[in-house]
């Protein structure tokens, strides 16, 4: 190759990962400005329907934001675990309900796909010591979408089985039942939440036995 070739070829690299660079950021902003957004939504998802079968506007918004969100894909996934950081805690929230959504199996009319989270596990485990009971549970749903590569969650997930709130044990045993068979090492723990004073938690850590015990 000659030098002026050498050199054309050069500078065609130095453009492509200027231009790769300059849209990886261009995705970052979009994404982190679209979970700023969840701060405005309710932190929860309205129990039914409308009586006259049109949507809420503002649940129309959540969904736009949420189909933003899986097209952004592990950009979505990146801002949203970020802003599990946030200090706002109506923020955390929505984030920890989107992310328990969007990765999960909920079937919510934008969701074609699934967000891919499990290279932010770090991040969903360093949340369920959240102040917030609200982030602490939907955070440990999240997990248990990811499967068994969640492993690395499950002494976590023992501990958040101890919480004083009930739905952080509820989601601590989906959570569990989620991961699976090796999550082998949480079995004294569920067994000791079938004494739990929450038949729903009772209900939820037999489940999580079965599945571990291969009996689902």
């Amino acid at each position: 190759m000659t030098k002026r070739g050498l050199t054309c070829v050069v500078r065609a690299l130095a453009f492509n990962v200027a231009t790769f660079l300059s849209l990886t950021a261009y995705a970052q902003n979009v994404g982190d400005e679209v979970v700023r957004q969840l701060r405005d939504l309710p932190t929860s998802l309205p129990a039914m329907g409308r009586s006259d079968g049109t949507i809420d506007p503002v649940e129309q918004r959540r969904g736009v934001l949420y189909q933003q969100l899986l097209q952004l894909g592990d950009e979505g996934s990146r801002a949203l675990a970020e802003a599990l950081r946030e200090p706002d805690v109506q923020l955390r929230r929505n984030v920890a309900l989107a992310l328990a959504i969007l990765a999960g199996d909920w079937n919510v009319s934008t969701q074609k796909q699934k967000l891919n989270i499990r290279a932010y596990l770090p991040a969903l485990v360093a949340a369920l010591r959240d102040d917030d009971g609200s982030v602490r549970g939907r955070v440990a749903q999240a997990i248990g979408t990811i499967g068994p590569e969640a492993a690395p969650a499950v002494s976590d997930l023992v501990t958040l089985l101890t919480a004083t709130d009930e739905g952080s044990r509820n989601s601590a045993c989906i959570a569990l039942y989620g991961i699976g068979p090796v999550a082998r090492g949480a079995l004294p723990a569920l067994r000791r939440a079938l004494s739990d004073p929450s038949a729903d938690v009772r209900r939820f850590a037999q489940r999580a036995i079965e599945k571990i015990e291969g009996q689902r």
